[in-house]
């Protein structure tokens, strides 16, 4: 595959004035005018779709086409274990560095029994529709006076959970309903029903069915192949000119539905999680500055692209385009490498989210226990190792079409073996999931780009 070297709409990106521009202006359109702001929303969705519709058969397209070609020169089996190790020790690294840095930070200790907080949470249950069912806080002469709202295992707090449609006892993992969603009975379905995992699995087996084909027909079917990757890259990178315009309707429309009042309450919370992915992404550029040795300001300048547009769309798949191009154009990797290793790790390597699950068990626990005293050796590797299984978890709700939000419930997975009640974090971080949520998305971008140059290093 040649992607050309000056593909239009890529460059656009290169000029961060016009970001700069729509980040402004949809916050403070969302802020001042909060019915412009719903008004530009479904624009802000329309780019979404616009900029997932090739995602899925570019995944597809890379996969099939590089281990078609990996399985044709036998060097898929003894590759397996290297992947395999790669991928887990970046989350695990993840989750550690997450789990330090919150309880250094002490991240949710200061929330603790907070009216503020109480008053706020009580007013977003109310406005999304039906308030707190059962709840007696939650009645009229109730709104906008001070609760305190988190006292440990207090039971009032359960109603309200339950008014949400959710059961925190059915959150363990269904791992025969992720095994049905990764075997589909349609493929075309799984298409439409934006299933990643189903698209993948079909994609390697595919890939390596094609590497068993004899070599004339093999060839004249992964050309095919490559040349439909090409042309669906050319068109994201069209769609990429509008993503000034795009970003202003997202911002707009989520400043608009949720204001800005819980930056003031959550201000601890924001700024902890962005130095833990500034941290965790500085070790990134460390890593990827040693393997391509290149510059420190080269390997920014050429992951620019993909993070912008995970920080726009909150997306790890809508990514994949531009990270892809990232990798080749900008750090010389090999095609046959990005196209193969960037989707398995985006797909399969949540480590952005084992780096969420992590800080926000913190959190929970500090925010239940109101202190930022040190816990013991086996709790702290329970919190890392909980985390990698609830980002693994999570990637089977992304499978079945549940929003990123519902993946907080994931939590139980971490904080059940240690006693903590998990509705104790998941209420509060309900409020402030949609602000440090393109935060994590570029950690997870960023780490498995970071993943891929290492595979390239030592496999390619």
């Amino acid at each position: 595959m040649t992607e050309a070297k000056t593909a239009p709409g890529w460059g656009s990106l290169r000029r961060l004035a016009p970001i700069a521009i729509a980040v402004i202006a949809g916050a403070t359109i969302g802020q001042l005018n909060p019915a412009m702001g719903k008004f530009l929303a479904p624009f802000g969705r329309l780019y979404l779709s616009l900029l997932l519709m090739c995602v899925i058969p570019i995944i597809g397209a890379a996969v099939v086409s590089s281990l078609g070609r990996l399985v044709s020169n036998h060097k898929l089996g003894k590759n397996l274990l290297v992947i395999v190790v790669v991928f887990w020790v970046g989350m695990l690294l993840a989750a550690t560095i997450g789990t330090t840095v919150g309880w250094v930070t002490g991240v949710g200790s200061d929330l603790q029994m907070s009216p503020t907080l109480g008053a706020l949470l009580l007013e977003m249950e109310s406005t999304s529709g039906g308030g707190l069912a059962g709840d007696p806080s939650a009645s009229p002469s109730a709104q906008g006076r001070p609760v305190e709202l988190f006292e440990g295992h207090r039971a009032s707090q359960r109603p309200a959970l339950a008014a949400s449609g959710h059961d925190p006892a059915s959150d363990h993992p269904r791992f025969f309903i992720y095994l049905d969603k990764l075997i589909p009975e349609n493929l075309i379905e799984a298409y439409l029903e934006d299933n990643y995992l189903a698209v993948l699995f079909f994609s390697v087996l595919l890939g390596v069915a094609l590497g068993f084909v004899p070599t004339e027909t093999r060839n004249i079917a992964l050309g095919v192949v490559e040349a439909l990757f090409d042309s669906l890259l050319r068109i994201i990178s069209w769609v990429i000119w509008l993503l000034p315009l795009g970003l202003l309707s997202i911002i707009a429309g989520q400043v608009a539905a949720g204001g800005l009042e819980f930056v003031s309450v959550f201000r601890k919370v924001i700024v902890v999680s962005l130095v833990t992915t500034l941290t965790t992404m500085a070790l990134f550029t460390l890593t990827i500055w040693r393997l391509r040795k290149t510059s420190l300001l080269g390997v920014l300048r050429a992951m620019r692209e993909p993070l912008l547009v995970a920080v726009a769309t909150s997306s790890s798949f809508a990514s994949i385009p531009a990270a892809m191009v990232a990798l080749k154009q900008g750090l010389g990797l090999k095609k046959e490498t990005v196209n193969l290793f960037l989707p398995l790790g985006i797909t399969l390597n949540p480590i952005g989210s084992a780096l969420f699950f992590s800080l926000s068990s913190i959190f929970a626990v500090q925010l239940h226990s109101g202190s930022e005293s040190a816990f013991g050796l086996t709790t702290a590797l329970a919190l890392i190792f909980g985390s990698v299984l609830a980002g693994l978890a999570s990637m089977g709700l992304a499978s079945m079409g549940l929003p990123g939000v519902s993946a907080l419930w994931m939590l139980g997975l971490v904080l059940g073996p240690i006693g903590v009640p998990p509705e104790v974090g998941i209420v509060a971080l309900l409020a402030v999931a949609p602000i440090i949520d393109p935060l994590f998305t570029m950690v997870n971008v960023f780490g498995n780009c970071t993943a891929t140059c290492i595979l390239d290093r030592y496999l390619g």
